[in-house]
């Protein structure tokens, strides 16, 4: 498998790792051969241990100084990284009339700028080596208008907006710049949804494979995002959704 990907000795930084998606993404590129640099609040891996190649780094990302933190540690300790995937998220439900703006404030500065910043703060260690891969978690909001989730519409739609602005800056040097858009994939983020009797059956009936993803579905496009194969795509959104967006 390693091979099949060519990600033995990579370096790759994984925001939300320690749990569902990210926390399946760490292990699969761990799997894979790479040094996984877990960035999250937690420094466990939904349980999971290791012993070798795998660094945390402890932070809150809905933090400006945090955030700022890690990537001035990455950068002291490892230098440039050839991977990184921006996965870590937040939400939370109101009707936009009464929506909170702290979470307003909280949930833009997790899910938008701490990607961001920290993408420009990876950047020019991939410039530097010529080469670098970076994946955004985006979203079906991305794509489409979440009721009652305005903040977190707002946000995927903006990472929709990162993706293609920085794989336009940086293609000429070797980076390219992609998205995954997992659908409803049980995780804690979306366990409310999934288990609310009214939205989780209606939720569930736009989904044409009839079941909800799992995190190791998102993991391939992940692997693939990050490997050679993937040297010529730049600035796409892969959706891993069951089939929703073609309903």
């Amino acid at each position: 498998m390693a091979d099949s990907w060519d990600l033995e000795g990579a370096i790759v930084a994984i925001t939300g790792a320690s749990s569902g998606i990210g926390a399946a993404m760490a292990e699969a590129f761990w799997t894979c051969g790479a040094h996984v640099l877990s960035v999250s609040r937690r420094p466990t891996v939904d349980g999971r241990t290791y012993s070798e190649r795998f660094t945390h780094f402890a932070a809150d990302l809905s933090k400006r100084d945090e955030t700022d933190g890690v990537i001035t540690a990455i950068n002291a300790e490892h230098g440039a990284v050839d991977v990184l995937i921006n996965n870590a998220g937040s939400a939370s439900r109101a009707p936009a009339i009464d929506y909170p703006i702290d979470d307003w404030d909280r949930i833009l500065e997790l899910n938008v700028t701490a990607p961001f910043l920290l993408s420009r703060g990876l950047a020019p260690g991939m410039i530097t080596a010529g080469r670098g891969k970076i994946i955004f978690t985006a979203s079906l909001w991305s794509f489409l208008g979440g009721r009652n989730v305005v903040a977190y519409t707002v946000s995927k739609s903006a990472i929709a907006g990162a993706i293609r602005a920085l794989s336009r800056e940086w293609a000429n040097s070797g980076i390219q710049v992609n998205g995954i858009a997992p659908g409803y994939v049980e995780t804690d983020l979306t366990r409310p949804t999934i288990e609310d009797p009214t939205l989780g059956p209606q939720f569930l009936a736009r989904i044409p494979t009839g079941r909800w993803g799992k995190p190791n579905d998102v993991t391939g496009a992940a692997l693939f995002l990050a490997s050679r194969h993937s040297d010529y795509i730049t600035g796409t959104i892969l959706p891993v959704d069951g089939g929703w967006l073609a309903n």
